[in-house]
């Protein structure tokens, strides 16, 4: 796999935001059953596996969430509802039911902006020196919701409006797709939605940063599945990608100084 130093121009940041279910003591599990807390509504289940792989076999920067998302939700912005959501996909929540203004703000001192500081840190670490960042979140969905099947293997999201980060994430899609994998655009939920990424976009130019989410289908994540084969692959199709955008913005450049 290519090392860092050989990426030119494109510097990528790896990050989880859903990478546990666990809830500091204090907050005696938010009142919910161990149970309920390793469900889907708890964290997303086989992400972390993946993002840990990916981001030591590419030598990159790499942030993961410590708490679950129920505790409070570090891909939504302060103003979105579910933040701190009070029920989620019908399971009320009961230690996030009354609370209070003092306690919103001491989750966000305490867990939500420090992770969120770091990650935008990696970012402009790389922008100052004149790269591209590339980041890549990793997350995962149920295979069912409702009588809804969701079939496809990974969804790539991503905001069509910006010209490289189109590029990259075309790219990684079919890099991931002559893997044999099945992939779908902006699935199963749109790129531009509420998010981390969407946030960055905010504060970074479209040739500064790209900003891709991965969604993986979490049948191809529990015990018996083939996660570390799987891990390597996506590794290997965000190189690819990478690789992509380091050559077409080095193009740029020759073409700019003639």
């Amino acid at each position: 796999m290519v090392a860092r130093s050989q990426r030119r121009n494109v510097e990528l940041v790896i990050t989880c935001e859903h990478a546990s279910s666990r809830v500091p003591a204090r907050y005696a599990d938010l009142g919910l059953p161990r149970g309920t807390l390793e469900r889907h509504i708890g964290w997303d289940p086989g992400a972390r596996a993946v993002a840990r792989y990916c981001a030591r076999r590419l030598n990159c920067s790499y942030h993961e969430g410590r708490y679950s998302r129920l505790l409070i939700d570090l891909n939504r912005s302060p103003h979105n509802p579910k933040l701190i959501p009070r029920e989620s996909f019908g399971t009320r929540i009961p230690g996030n039911s009354d609370l209070t203004p003092q306690e919103r703000q001491l989750r966000l001192q305490r867990y939500y902006e420090p992770y969120r500081e770091a990650v935008l840190r990696d970012i402009r670490l790389a922008t100052a020196r004149g790269k591209t960042c590339a980041h890549v979140g990793v997350h995962s969905f149920t295979a069912r919701v409702g009588q809804l099947m969701r079939r496809a293997d990974i969804g790539v999201l991503y905001d069509p409006a910006r010209a490289l980060e189109r590029a990259f994430a075309l790219s990684l899609v079919e890099a991931l797709k002559t893997l044999g994998l099945h992939v779908r655009r902006n699935y199963p939920y749109r790129g531009t939605s509420d998010g981390l990424t969407t946030h960055c976009r905010r504060v970074f130019s479209p040739d500064a940063f790209l900003g891709i989410e991965l969604e993986i289908n979490q049948r191809l994540l529990g015990p018996r599945s083939p996660v570390r084969r799987l891990s390597k692959a996506i590794a290997m199709a965000i190189e690819t990608a990478v690789q992509v955008i380091a050559e077409r913005r080095l193009a740029n450049t020759a073409r700019r100084s003639t």
